[in-house]
């Protein structure tokens, strides 16, 4: 098969079509709404879950020596580099998605460094996944592009219901705690 490619064609071509071919997704993609609420209600564990998934996908197609725990655990160190992968193979594709990777990921790294302020600021740091959401996005327009009959993470697993809402019972009183006056 490889003896009829255009040589102008990349590797990443390659391995794309081999996703296709193996009905697998290029990218890890949630719904926006599934995002947000498992971000939130799991203390932005979910965004690390998010990175993780994302960073396996792509040290499986890539074959990079790297290693998706400890860049999913540092991730707004390596959100960049996540980001322009994404954002990378997306134009290999066609996709012409408006996608300011270097904003992104510098305010992610900013917003995730400020969970450390004290009451009630902290809670910026969980917009962060806001941040998520266009590369979440320009992510699944890849996936669809690969495979149309993609089907997008939008059900919510029975673990997803435990994590809301286990999370939802911590974050609720969390943030009701702080702004309620003190007696």
């Amino acid at each position: 098969m490889q003896e009829n490619m255009n040589p102008n064609e990349s590797a990443t071509s390659s391995i794309e079509t081999d996703a296709v071919k193996n009905s697998e997704v290029y990218f890890f993609t949630t719904s926006t709404l599934k995002l947000v609420l498992m971000s939130i209600c799991t203390f932005g564990m979910y965004e690390l879950y998010w990175f993780y998934k994302n960073w396996m996908l792509i040290k499986k197609r890539t074959k990079q020596n790297i290693i998706p725990f400890w860049r999913a655990f540092f991730a707004p160190l390596w959100a960049y580099s996540c980001f322009k992968h994404i954002k990378t193979v997306a134009g290999e594709r066609n996709i012409e998605k408006s996608l300011s990777i270097g904003f992104l990921a510098f305010v992610y790294f900013i917003l995730q460094a400020l969970w450390r302020l004290p009451d009630p600021f902290w809670l910026i740091s969980f917009s962060s996944v806001v941040l998520l959401i266009p590369v979440n996005n320009v992510a699944l327009e890849v996936n669809k592009n690969l495979d149309s009959e993609f089907k997008n993470n939008e059900n919510f697993t029975g673990w997803n219901w435990v994590g809301l809402v286990m999370g939802g019972l911590l974050v609720l009183p969390s943030i009701m705690s702080m702004f309620l006056l003190e007696v």
